[in-house]
């Protein structure tokens, strides 16, 4: 009897089992495939993460103030060498001590205005007629400014550049001991340009080149001798001229700064 009733309530378990399994079944569906092939793909590319690129933030230029003191001025520049009495305290100032520096004669051109751009400055150098009247460009002078070994500020001369004389070959701040081809191209009275090499002391040697004439400017090419080495040793001014024939006064003029190169 009792086995009886412990088959009785095995069978009726193992169909509550079957029941609920069936059950399952039925309330798990597959998911439906209607309109899958309406489905658009998605590129694994678009779902990762990207960092917009953004523009470089331009540099900040350095305050003049944090400028160490004791550089002076740079190495290659062509006015001052030696410190003046009085440094000039506006490009202004300094356009025109540099005027009176290079001007050939007694009448001295008025640099126009300059032309500032934070720490650096372009002046026009105009031409003098025989009346003294200004016409044209005779050079154009290159200014920047400086932190004096005191802390205070002033203006020097990078370097001057004429249409008129524009000199390809040596290149700023490279030349050699003993003598240097110049090459470029420019124009003067009956195309005739004088190169002179300079130092502090004065004149270290000189050569002719023939250019163009009659507002033209033509290829020249001239060989610049000297023998004595610049007084400091390393730096020296290059300096491209022409000059009326009427009275002396300048035409044009371009000044680069040179340093020897080969060590000698």
């Amino acid at each position: 009897m009792v086995l009886t009733v412990v088959v009785v309530m095995l069978v009726l378990l193992m169909a509550g089992v079957f029941m609920a399994a069936c059950g399952t079944e039925e309330a798990v569906q597959e998911p439906s495939v209607e309109g899958v092939g309406e489905m658009e793909t998605v590129d694994l590319d678009d779902l990762l993460i990207s960092v917009p690129e953004t523009e470089p933030l331009a540099p900040v230029p350095a305050a003049l103030g944090t400028l160490e003191p004791g550089h002076a001025w740079p190495e290659l520049l062509v006015w001052p060498r030696f410190e003046p009495e009085v440094w000039p305290r506006s490009p202004d100032e300094a356009a025109m001590a540099f005027a009176q520096h290079i001007a050939r004669g007694d009448r001295v051109a008025q640099p126009r205005p300059a032309i500032q751009s934070g720490i650096t400055a372009t002046a026009e150098l105009p031409r003098l007629a025989e009346d003294g009247t200004s016409f044209g460009v005779a050079t154009t002078i290159h200014l920047q400014q400086v932190q004096l070994v005191d802390g205070s500020l002033a203006w020097v001369v990078m370097m001057a550049l004429s249409d008129d004389i524009v000199v390809d070959f040596p290149a700023v701040g490279a030349l050699l001991a003993g003598g240097t081809f110049v090459l470029g191209e420019g124009r003067g009275f009956e195309g005739t340009i004088l190169f002179q090499l300079e130092d502090q002391l004065g004149q270290l040697g000189f050569a002719f080149a023939q250019g163009g004439a009659l507002g033209e400017n033509l290829p020249f090419k001239t060989h610049l001798l000297f023998a004595q080495r610049p007084a400091s040793g390393l730096w020296a001014t290059l300096i491209g001229s022409t000059q009326s024939a009427v009275d002396g006064s300048l035409l044009a003029l371009t000044m680069l700064p040179m340093r020897l190169v080969d060590g000698s």
